[in-house]
């Protein structure tokens, strides 16, 4: 009976957000954010924070991959002067574009959303 009732008490696995959250955020964050040379200031609430935060972490990936001198792991070429507001804007704009992509967690969104807007050239 103890671990039947522990069991129960267990939480559930972790499961990334999905991509209509990761927009819905990114949207409120877009809405109120203001640009001050290259500070990014927007309201401060889990909303926005969960969006900034997320792409904060694709971006990091990124510049991992960039930095390395390897082909870049997220298969987009961000560019070198870019920011994150660049981002913040291809996931908004791509979810737009791509109703279906809502339905994909967030990370999955983000990556073909990075992908679309910052395609790498072939040389």
């Amino acid at each position: 009976m103890a671990l039947g009732a522990a069991a129960l008490a267990a939480p559930a696995p972790a499961r990334a957000a999905d991509g209509a959250v990761l927009v819905a955020q990114c949207k409120s964050l877009l809405r109120g954010a203001k640009v001050r040379g290259t500070e990014v200031e927007f309201r401060q609430d889990p909303e926005t924070v969960g969006c900034w935060a997320f792409m904060a972490a694709v971006q990091d990936l990124a510049g991992v991959a960039d930095g390395a001198g390897q082909p870049p792991i997220l298969g987009a070429c961000l560019p070198p002067d870019g920011n994150r507001l660049q981002l913040v804007r291809a996931v908004v704009a791509y979810g737009a574009a791509h109703p279906p992509a809502l339905r994909e967690n967030a990370g999955v969104l983000a990556l073909l959303a990075l992908r679309d807007a910052f395609p790498c050239r072939k040389e």
